[in-house]
């Protein structure tokens, strides 16, 4: 039986940053100490250094959608990983523009990468990850995991995807950002963790409203993509989870919309064990 822990790195949904706010989205689930990574946001390197962890024992990374909550430190995380850990080969996987991505944080960085290999005899650097683009369906196995995923609807992202880890007879989904989506009940069933992204409708309207002069069409956005508490619930309780955690949290900055809010609105549609998740945040599975 696998030593497994779910790392909750960043819980913040969206990119922006505030004083005192969490970090964007990203997680590691710890396998007996290898570590697969679930997302990039601003702060993932930091997070993991934070959390304890050695990026050297990095072994897998994963992106579910390209939204730059979610991939923004891509590319800075493979870089820092680079220059600071022994050269190894990782594989990195992602949606459809994964490898477009990647070329372009090469081509902005192409004069420290190149002068760095020159000056202090790295290893190339394009040598110490391969991108791996996927969509719906398997989408790696390996000694310790097998890895499956869902397309959910996240407008107008098409390619978004949940994703499913089996390791051993455990498993974790984690759903991305996801509007309301039944289909993700049974691509969960009966797995030991859920985590589920999370939005509070009266808190986004607040937030909306203070932010209409910089993003006009924001409530559109967030209600179009996003799951309320009480449908997040109606998912968990559809699949019969053993643990629902909550994470990717909309909104995060209005004051009069605390975590016992966000708890609240799921336990009116689910009555089983309930996490609402943090930063840094440690689950044993």
């Amino acid at each position: 039986m696998y030593n497994l822990k779910l790392v909750l790195l960043g819980t913040r949904g969206g990119p922006r940053l505030t004083k005192g706010s969490g970090w964007p989205t990203s997680m590691l689930l710890d396998v007996a100490g290898k570590l697969y990574l679930i997302d990039a946001g601003l702060g993932v390197t930091r997070q993991i250094v934070e959390a304890g962890y050695d990026l050297n024992n990095l072994h897998t990374v994963i992106i579910t959608h390209h939204h730059s909550d979610h991939n923004l430190e891509l590319g800075p995380l493979l870089h820092t990983k680079w220059v600071s850990t022994t050269p190894r080969l990782i594989n990195v996987y992602g949606p459809p523009g994964l490898k477009k991505l990647l070329e372009g944080f090469y081509q902005s960085q192409q004069f420290d990468i190149e002068t760095r290999i020159k000056d202090e005899k790295q290893a190339p650097f394009k040598d110490q990850y391969n991108p791996i683009e996927y969509t719906e369906g398997p989408v790696f196995e390996d000694e310790s995991v097998k890895v499956s995923a869902l397309q959910v609807l996240h407008p107008p992202i098409h390619h978004c995807y949940a994703l499913r880890f089996d390791i051993g007879k455990k498993s974790i989904v984690f759903s991305s950002d996801t509007s309301y989506f039944p289909q993700l009940s049974e691509f969960a069933r009966g797995v030991d963790v859920l985590v589920h992204e999370i939005m509070h409708y009266e808190g986004v309207k607040t937030m909306c409203q203070r932010l209409k002069k910089v993003k006009p069409n924001l409530l559109k956005h967030i209600t179009n993509g996003h799951t309320s508490g009480e449908d997040v619930g109606r998912i968990a309780t559809s699949a019969g989870v053993g643990h629902l955690v909550l994470n990717h949290f909309t909104p995060t900055d209005e004051k009069h919309i605390k975590e016992i809010d966000f708890y609240n609105e799921v336990r009116v549609s689910w009555k089983g064990k309930l996490t609402v998740g943090s930063d840094l945040m440690r689950i044993a599975i």
